[in-house]
């Protein structure tokens, strides 16, 4: 029973709709009164039920001695209701991508607001990788030093499911530092194409990474966070930066 409500709940019937329709389809031609004792809708509810069912063409009736006794109607017309409510998602889904690529239509005079950002907790860090992701592009190169354990361990199944599939799609390559004591860590990532590892003989609960013009800094404590800044000045420096402690690290 609970499956067939949830099937019939998929094609956008309610609770109750789908417990109507399927007692309908199950005890054949009714009258409300046995249709509210089998189901136990109360009689208040039940003639609001049946004429949203009558609207979407699940439900019809006949009338018989001036009542009405109603019935379910074929079964193919759920593919039908099914089809229009993917036409309605769909439309949702393109109104949705419009206003997305508006909001990044920013006015000039708020465009130097946008270079800092700051991101919360450990799905604040995802979409800061996320942004990073999509700013990429194909043949790019960035760096990441001193990834601490706490990253491996938050978030490994992200990085590799959503960051290299997308990098190494992409063709863009990694150089990482990894910290002293994750030594385990560096293996996998060796594996992957267009990728350099080497360790750092550095305990941090903190890595930073640059990309072109993004410099990002992400702390992974009780509450991990992160920084995000789109500055030329500064991810220049820290690729200086991150130049001096690759010479340094070990491979």
């Amino acid at each position: 029973m609970i499956n067939n409500l949830e099937a019939l709940k998929s094609a956008g019937l309610n609770d109750r709709e789908a417990l109507t329709y399927l007692d309908l389809q199950q005890n054949g031609e009714s009258q409300t009164g046995k249709i509210c004792k089998r189901t136990r809708i109360p009689s208040s509810q039940i003639y609001m039920i049946l004429e949203s069912l009558l609207e979407k063409g699940l439900v019809n009736f006949k009338i018989v001695n001036n009542i009405k006794v109603y019935r379910a109607s074929d079964p193919d017309t759920l593919s039908n209701l099914f089809e229009e409510k993917e036409k309605k998602i769909e439309k949702e889904k393109e109104q949705l991508l419009d206003f997305i690529s508006k909001l990044k239509i920013k006015p000039t005079e708020l465009s130097k607001l946008s270079d800092y950002k700051y991101y919360s907790g450990i799905k604040g860090i995802k979409s800061l990788y996320t942004e990073i992701v999509n700013s990429w592009k194909k043949g790019d190169e960035y760096f990441i030093a001193s990834a601490p354990k706490e990253s491996f361990k938050k978030l490994e199944g992200f990085f590799l499911e959503i960051v290299h599939k997308k990098r190494i799609k992409d063709k863009v390559k990694l150089k990482i530092l990894i910290n002293k004591g994750n030594e385990k860590w560096g293996p996998i990532r060796k594996k992957m194409p267009l990728t350099e590892v080497r360790y750092l003989d550095a305990k941090t609960s903190t890595e930073y990474g640059v990309l072109n013009d993004y410099f990002f800094l992400i702390t992974y404590g009780k509450q991990p966070y992160g920084l995000l800044i789109k500055d030329r000045l500064f991810a220049e420096t820290y690729k200086t930066f991150f130049s001096l402690l690759w010479k340094q690290a070990k491979e």
